[in-house]
C-alpha cells in the first residue's frame, strides 16, 4: 500500500452517533488537540529549550567582549548563564525523553517560558542607561512572549497567565540588576519605552494562542473516530482508505478503513448507497470470522458526514504483491506455507456461506505476530457474497466486481451464482504469482485479461520459473486454474490437504521464516513496508 494525501474526517462515535461540535479533551493528551499534534508541540518545545541552552552562553560571551567595561557584575551574569543553560538542557531532555505526558511537558514549558524570560531580562538590562538616554529597540522578552504561543498550544487561561507573567519578567529583571549589581534606576520614560511593547505583545499572544488552540481542537475533531484518533493515512484501496490510528484510552494502535462518497467519483446516489452498504457488509461479515488468518475487526460505525469505517488490527509486514515485487519469487516450500494459511481463512468464510470474490496478492498480508513469523492475514472482504437468494445484490447491473488478473472465468462472464470455487481459482493465480513473479495471463486491458481467463489455458508455473517447482505443485496450481468450477478442488480444505502432500525439503517452518525476517525485514523495515 502506498501513502496518499490526507483527507479531513468528521468525528463520530461507534454506531453513527456524532460527537459534540465543541472542543473535546483527549484522554491521551489532556488537551483539546490530537495526540499527534501534541507530540509535535513537545518536540518543538525541546528544540526551543535546546537552542536557548546553547545560545545563552553565546550571548553572554558577546556581552562580555563588547560591553565588559560597562558591566558591573560579570561573575553574577556568568552564574545566570550557567543556570539558563542547565534549565534549557533539563527541559530539552524532559521533552525528548518520552517519559512524561504531552500535557505535563507543555505545562513545564510554560514555567520555562517565564523563568527563561527573567534570565533574558537580567542579561539585557545589565547595561546601565544614562538618565536621559534614548532607548532604542524593544525588550527581547516581547519576542519571547509571541514565540511561545506558536510552540506551546494551551488553553486560553493558561496562555493568558503565562504571557502576563512572562511580560512582567522584563521589569523584574531590571529590578534584580538595580538591587544586585547597582544598575541606575531608569526614568519612567525609559521604563515605558523598554517594556511597554512586552505588555502590548501579551494581547497579540492571547489572540494568537486562542486561534492556534482552536485550530488544533478543530483538527482533533476532524481526526477522531469514536474512541480512536487517526494518526496517518497508510494506504488506499478500491473501496476506501486505510489509516493508522490509536485508541485514546487504551493507547492501542489499530488500522481504520473507511469509505467516503467522493472516492466513488461521479457515481449516482444509488451507487454511493450500494458501495456504503457493501462496505458495511464487509465489516459485519469479517467480524463473524475467527480464524487467526483473517484480519480481526474491533469496531465499526458511521461518521457524521456519512463515511463508514471499521477498526481492525494493525499488522506489521507487507502484502504478497509487495513481497514478490521487492524480493522476487518465493521457494515452493514457503509458497505452500503461505497458501495453506490463506486456505484456513477462506475455509471458515466458505463454511459460513461467505465468498471473498477478491482474493489477490494485495489482499493477503504477510506479517509477524509476536514470535510467530510469516503469518498470513486475509484482508478486504469488501466484495464478499453471502449465500442465499434473499440477499441484496449490491453490484450495479452489468458491472463485474473483482480484479481482472485474478478473476475466475465465471465471474468474468458475469454469472451471479458464485461460490467458494471462484476463490480457489483466484488462489491459484496467487500461487502462480508467488512462484513465478508473473501473472497467469498478460493483457494490456481488463477486458482482454478477462477473455484470457475465460478462453486460454495457462502454462505450468514451472515453465516461467528458475526455481525448481515440484510436479505435484505444478499440477495443483493448474487444477485450481481450471475453467470449469467442477474441475477444480471442490473446497479450500481439499486444496490445503493436497498442498500438504507436496514433497518439499526442507519444509518451511517458523524458524526459517524468523531468519528471513531478521535479514530482510527487521522491525523498523517492516514498519516502513507497512507505510509504503
Amino acid at each position: 500500500m502506498s501513502a496518499h494525501h490526507t483527507h479531513h474526517l468528521r468525528p463520530a462515535k461507534a454506531g453513527g452517533e456524532a460527537t459534540p461540535s465543541g472542543p473535546v479533551v483527549s484522554p491521551s493528551t489532556g488537551l483539546a488537540i490530537p495526540y499527534g499534534l501534541a507530540e509535535k508541540a513537545v518536540n518543538r518545545l525541546g528544540w526551543i529549550a535546546f537552542v536557548y541552552a546553547v545560545s545563552y552562553p553565546g550571548m553572554y560571551l558577546m556581552y562580555r567582549s563588547t560591553l565588559g567595561s560597562h558591566l558591573t557584575a560579570l561573575p553574577i551574569h556568568a552564574a545566570l548563564t550557567v543556570v539558563a543553560s542547565l534549565v534549557g538542557v533539563a527541559l530539552c531532555v524532559t521533552a525528548w525523553s518520552g517519559r512524561f505526558s504531552p500535557k505535563t511537558v507543555l505545562d513545564l514549558g510554560l514555567i520555562f517560558e517565564v523563568a527563561a524570560a527573567l534570565l533574558i531580562s537580567c542579561a539585557e538590562s545589565s547595561y546601565p542607561l544614562a538618565p536621559h538616554e534614548l532607548v532604542r529597540g524593544q525588550s527581547a522578552v516581547s519576542i519571547w512572549v509571541v514565540l511561545f504561543v506558536l510552540v506551546v498550544p494551551v488553553s486560553l487561561g493558561k496562555a493568558t497567565i503565562a504571557a502576563l507573567a512572562t511580560a512582567c519578567m522584563g521589569p523584574l529583571g531590571m529590578m534584580v540588576n538595580i538591587v544586585v549589581t547597582g544598575v541606575p534606576v531608569p526614568t519612567i520614560e525609559q521604563w515605558i519605552m523598554f517594556y511597554a511593547s512586552s505588555f502590548l505583545m501579551v494581547a497579540a499572544a492571547v489572540i494568537l494562542s486562542r486561534y492556534i488552540y482552536n485550530l488544533g481542537a478543530h483538527y482533533s475533531r476532524q481526526t477522531e473516530l469514536g474512541s480512536y484518533e487517526l494518526i496517518e493515512l497508510i494506504g488506499r484501496g478500491g473501496m476506501g482508505e486505510v489509516w493508522k490510528a490509536r485508541h485514546r484510552l487504551l493507547v492501542r494502535k489499530a488500522a481504520i478503513k473507511l469509505i467516503r462518497p467522493e472516492t466513488l467519483g461521479g457515481g449516482s446516489q444509488g451507487d454511493v448507497d450500494a458501495a456504503r452498504l457493501r462496505f458495511e457488509r464487509e465489516a459485519k461479515a469479517t467480524a463473524t470470522l475467527h480464524s487467526p488468518h483473517t484480519v480481526a475487526i474491533h469496531d465499526y460505525g458511521v461518521t457524521d458526514d456519512g463515511a463508514f469505517y471499521y477498526v481492525m488490527e494493525l499488522l506489521e509486514g507487507l502484502d504478497l504483491e509487495a513481497l514478490v515485487e521487492k524480493y522476487g519469487p518465493l521457494p515452493p516450500n514457503r509458497v505452500i506455507w503461505i497458501l495453506r494459511q490463506a486456505c484456513d481463512s477462506l475455509a471458515e468464510a466458505h463454511a459460513a456461506g461467505l465468498t471473498h470474490r477478491d482474493v489477490k496478492p494485495r489482499n493477503i498480508f504477510l506479517c509477524r505476530l509476536g514470535l510467530n513469523f510469516d503469518c498470513v492475514k486475509v484482508l478486504d472482504f469488501g466484495l464478499v457474497k453471502i449465500r442465499g437468494a434473499d440477499q441484496v445484490r449490491l453490484t450495479r447491473e452489468g458491472v463485474t466486481t473483482g480484479t481482472p488478473a485474478y478473476m475466475a472465468p465465471e465471474m468474468a462472464m458475469g454469472h451471479f451464482e458464485i461460490d467458494g470455487r471462484a476463490d480457489i481459482y483466484a488462489l491459484g493465480c496467487v500461487a502462480y504469482w508467488l512462484l513465478t513473479g508473473k501473472l497467469v495471463f498478460n493483457s494490456t486491458t481488463p477486458l482482454g485479461m478477462a477473455l484470457e481467463h475465460i478462453k486460454t489455458m495457462p502454462t505450468p508455473p514451472s515453465q516461467h520459473s528458475e526455481i525448481e517447482i515440484p510436479a505435484e505443485l505444478d499440477q495443483i496450481v493448474l487444477r485450481c486454474l481450471e475453467k470449469k468450477p467442477s474441475d477444480r478442488p471442490q473446497s479450500v480444505r481439499e486444496l490445503s490437504r493436497a498442498l500438504a502432500r507436496v514433497p518439499v525439503t526442507p519444509a518451511w517452518s517458523n524458524e526459517l521464516a524468523e531468519e528471513w525476517w531478521r535479514i530482510h525485514l527487521p522491525p523498523a523495515a517492516a514498519d516502513a513496508a507497512l507505510a509504503g
